[in-house]
Formats: C-alpha cells, sequence, structure tokens
C-alpha cells in the first residue's frame, strides 16, 4: 500500500513526466510520426490520470499508477533498445561519419532512461499489489 508521501512523490513525477513527454513529442521534434503522437499522448494521459487519482488519494490511483507504469516501461524499453541497435548499426556501418550520429542517439537514449525505464520500475515495484500470504 503507498503511504500519502509516496503517493504524492509519484503524482508530482508523473505529472512532470507527462509535461516532459509532451514537450518533447509535441514541442521539440520537428516533423510529426502519428505512431509517435499517438504512443506519446497516450502515455501523457495516462501519466495525467495516475497523477490525478495519487494526489487525490482515490482507491483506483494505485492501480492506474501501476498501469501507467508498465505502459511508460514498455515504450521506454522499446525505445532505449531501439536507440542502442540504431547507433551500433551506424557506427559499424559507416564507420567515423556513423559514430557522430551514434553519439547523438546514445545521448537521447542516456536521457530517456532516467524517465521512461527507471521512474517506472521504481513505481511499478511501489504500487504493485502485494501478494497475498499463502
Amino acid at each position: 500500500m503507498l503511504t500519502r508521501r509516496a503517493a504524492v512523490v509519484f503524482g508530482v513525477a508523473d505529472l512532470l513526466t507527462a509535461v516532459l513527454v509532451v514537450f518533447g513529442v509535441f514541442v521539440a521534434l520537428p516533423a510529426r510520426f502519428w505512431p509517435v503522437d499517438v504512443a506519446a499522448g497516450t502515455l501523457a494521459s495516462l501519466d495525467v490520470a495516475s497523477a490525478a487519482g495519487l494526489l487525490a488519494g482515490t482507491a483506483w490511483g494505485p492501480r492506474v499508477a501501476a498501469a501507467s507504469a508498465v505502459a511508460f516501461l514498455a515504450v521506454g524499453l522499446a525505445l532505449v533498445s531501439a536507440l542502442a541497435l540504431t547507433a551500433s548499426w551506424l557506427s559499424g556501418v559507416y564507420g567515423p561519419v556513423g559514430r557522430g550520429g551514434a553519439v547523438i542517439l546514445v545521448l537521447v537514449a542516456a536521457l530517456a532512461v532516467p524517465y521512461l525505464v527507471v521512474m517506472p520500475a521504481v513505481k511499478l515495484m511501489w504500487t504493485w499489489p502485494p501478494r497475498k500470504a499463502s
């Protein structure tokens, strides 16, 4: 069960992550690509709903937070894996020229890991319902 302090911390973190995802996709990306837009919109909506439930102290808040964490973790792991594979391919195929692009992709992956992998994993561990003792 979440303590009130943990619920507030995760609720505020969810709001900040939703703002970062919306800013990163809808403001910082120069081109629109509908799968990225749909994923970002869905993730931001899940995070806002999670934050609302956690900050309001509702009974459904931890369940929505866990669902949001699972979605963020899945997208985050897929993104970081795709970036790592693409960086290694660029570096291997294009040699010294590809290493510049690989460095940029590694930097983007390093920036995504705390918000799309680490925080959702911690939130999932914290909000997952405890197992019943047998």
